[in-house]
């Protein structure tokens, strides 16, 4: 199944994401903002088998500013942020089915009984209805929001 969550991220994600406005490939993309990171990424989970694959969607947006001056207060930060990681309440993180109308952690199955372009379809309509929406808004706003549900 790795490989064909490889293949869906590149052939099916990728180019939804772009023409979404996204920038990046495999599992990290970025909203370009001159002022923000504005993130989102794929993670799967850590339990996949040969047979049968699980993956989530992780977003995370904060000021460089803010970020900038963080990674000199802590210099093990890294240059950027990763979607995936808790930094902090300094940093807006959420997972994408907490933003959607489930609100709870959604992950997206893989197997030999689903077509990976009817999974890449889902998962692309729930990042561009609730995933992006809500890091324009919190590019818009530079509010921190909710605090984060666990990465788990």
């Amino acid at each position: 199944m790795q490989a064909t969550y490889r293949a869906m991220l590149r052939d099916d994600v990728a180019p939804a994401l772009r023409a979404l406005g996204c920038t990046g490939s495999g599992s990290r993309y970025t909203l370009p903002d001159p002022e923000s990171w504005a993130l989102l990424g794929f993670q799967s989970s850590r339990f996949n088998t040969r047979e049968h694959l699980t993956f989530t969607v992780n977003l995370c947006a904060v000021p460089r500013i803010v970020w900038e001056s963080r990674r000199r207060a802590q210099s093990q930060l890294p240059l950027k942020p990763s979607p995936g990681t808790y930094y902090g309440d300094f940093v807006w993180s959420w997972r994408l089915g907490h933003l959607m109308p489930v609100d709870q952690d959604v992950w997206w199955d893989l197997n030999e009984d689903v077509e990976a372009t009817d999974v890449a379809s889902e998962v692309v309509a729930a990042i561009g209805a609730y995933g992006l929406p809500a890091l324009r808004e919190h590019l818009r706003t530079g509010a921190a929001g909710r605090p984060r549900r666990a990465l788990g």
